[in-house]
């Protein structure tokens, strides 16, 4: 089988995973794969098919990611807007700073912002952030 031929079939592959994956980083490597197939079909040498292949999978990811980075939402940004303001209700406070609130059914670990002053006999709060599932609140 011509070096081309396994190229190719190897971009192929990748690009039937990426079906399953959905983050288009094999798509960037199946890019390299083909384009090396491509040189390996214009006759260039093992060697400098695995360094266009190196190279053009290397550049391909990096701007994904680049690009990924520049478009995903900042961290204020992330936070669902719905629950940002919404009113939680205090079942404890193991701490002056720290409380467990009840919120959508379900209890939350949640902290006093940094200009909240602690009050344990206030129960409502109002949501102010959202750090991974921990609720900042004021």
């Amino acid at each position: 089988m011509e070096a081309y031929w396994v190229w190719w079939l190897a971009a192929v592959v990748l690009v039937i995973a990426e079906m399953s994956s959905g983050t288009f980083y094999l798509i960037a490597v199946a890019f390299g794969l083909a384009v090396a197939g491509l040189v390996a079909y214009l006759g260039m040498a093992w060697g400098g098919q695995a360094a266009v292949a190196a190279l053009l999978c290397s550049v391909s990811v990096v701007g994904i990611f680049r690009w990924k980075q520049q478009h995903t939402k900042s961290h204020e940004q992330a936070n669902l807007a719905y629950d940002i303001g919404q009113v939680v209700h205090v079942a404890q406070w193991p701490d002056e700073r720290h409380a467990r609130v009840s919120y959508r059914g379900a209890e939350w670990d949640a902290e006093l912002a940094k200009n909240a002053s602690p009050d344990p006999a206030r129960q409502k709060w109002r949501i102010k952030e959202i750090v991974g599932s921990l609720l900042i609140i004021e």
